[in-house]
C-alpha cells in the first residue's frame, strides 16, 4: 500500500515538475516589439535589453508580420520562433525594424497582439540617412557619393532619404495604437548616454531598473560606441562604420526637406528630443 502511494506521488510530482517546465521553459507571443527604425539602433537595444533577467530576447528578425509569406504560416510558427523563457523571465520581446515601414504591419500586429507593447528608435533623419548610405555603399564600392545622391531632382524619393520622413509611418501606427503602448527612444542618446534610454526602456516595460550606468563602457575600436559589460556586449564589425563628411549644401538640402517631417512628428508623437528642430 505505502509503495502504491509512493509511486503515485512521483508520478504526481514528476506531472507537476514537467507542468512547471513547460511553464517556465517555453516560447511566449512578445509582450513587446521593436518596430524600428532601420540604422537607428535597434540591434544595440535588443542586446542591452537581452541582459536583463526578466527578458527573453530573439536573437533574429523574425520579419512575420512584413512578410506575407511568413504571416502565412501563422501565430503557432511565429511562437515557434521566439526565445525559450527560463527562470523569472517574463517579458519576450523581438524586433525587426521593418516593421515600422511596412504599409499592413500596424494592422497585423494590432489584431495579432491588440496589447503588445511597441519600441521606436527615432535618431537625427541626416544621419540616419548617412548611416543607411554606408550600409549600401558597403556593398557596391562603385555606388554614387551620399552628396551625389541628394543632388538629383528626386532624391526625396530615395529610400534612406525617405524613412527619415517619420510622421508619414507613425501615422499609420497611431489609427491602431495609442500613444500610451509606444515608447520612443532618442537614437542620439542611445549612443552617447544609453543607461538613460534603458532606464525609460525599462519603465515602460514595467520591469525592474537592473541595466544603468555601471553596466556601460566606450569601445574607442568602434568609434566611442556603447558596450555592456554583462556580455563584453560590443556590436560586430559592421557596426560603427565611419561616416562620410557630406558638403553643407547637401545638409542644408536634407534639413530643409525634414524640417516639416520632425514638426509634425513632434505634435504627433508628443516627443521633444534634441535633434527635432
Amino acid at each position: 500500500m505505502i509503495f502504491i502511494v509512493t509511486i503515485i506521488s512521483i508520478l504526481t510530482i514528476s506531472s507537476s515538475l514537467s507542468e512547471f517546465i513547460s511553464i517556465k521553459d517555453s516560447q511566449n507571443l512578445p509582450q513587446a516589439i521593436i518596430i524600428g527604425v532601420k540604422k537607428c539602433g535597434t540591434r544595440a537595444l535588443l542586446k542591452f535589453l537581452s541582459t536583463h533577467s526578466s527578458i527573453a530576447a530573439s536573437s533574429t528578425e523574425i520579419h512575420f508580420f512584413d512578410s506575407f509569406n511568413n504571416f502565412q504560416h501563422g501565430l503557432q510558427w511565429y511562437r515557434k520562433q521566439m526565445p525559450i523563457t527560463k527562470n523569472n523571465q517574463y517579458i519576450t520581446i523581438e524586433k525587426t525594424p521593418y516593421y515600422f515601414i511596412e504599409k499592413y504591419t500596424p494592422l497585423r500586429i494590432a489584431k495579432t497582439l491588440p496589447e503588445v507593447k511597441l519600441i521606436i528608435i527615432l535618431r537625427d533623419p541626416i544621419i540616419r540617412a548617412i548611416s543607411d548610405y554606408v550600409q549600401i555603399r558597403n556593398r557596391h564600392e562603385t555606388y554614387p557619393t551620399f552628396d551625389e545622391l541628394i543632388s538629383y531632382t528626386n532624391f526625396t524619393q530615395w529610400t534612406p532619404v525617405k524613412i527619415g520622413c517619420y510622421r508619414k509611418y507613425l501615422y499609420r501606427w497611431l489609427k491602431y495604437f495609442p500613444l500610451k503602448q509606444i515608447h520612443f527612444v532618442n537614437g542620439e542618446n542611445l549612443i552617447q548616454r544609453p543607461w538613460e534610454e534603458l532606464e525609460y526602456v525599462q519603465k515602460f516595460l514595467n520591469i525592474s531598473i537592473n541595466i544603468q550606468e555601471k553596466d556601460f563602457y566606450f569601445n574607442s575600436n568602434k568609434h566611442g560606441f556603447p558596450c555592456i559589460r554583462q556580455i563584453n556586449g560590443c556590436l560586430g564589425s559592421n557596426k560603427g562604420r565611419p561616416h562620410p563628411t557630406i558638403l553643407e549644401k547637401t545638409r542644408e538640402k536634407l534639413k530643409d526637406f525634414y524640417s516639416k517631417c520632425n514638426a509634425q512628428l513632434k505634435q504627433l508623437a508628443q516627443i521633444d528630443f534634441s535633434w527635432i528642430e
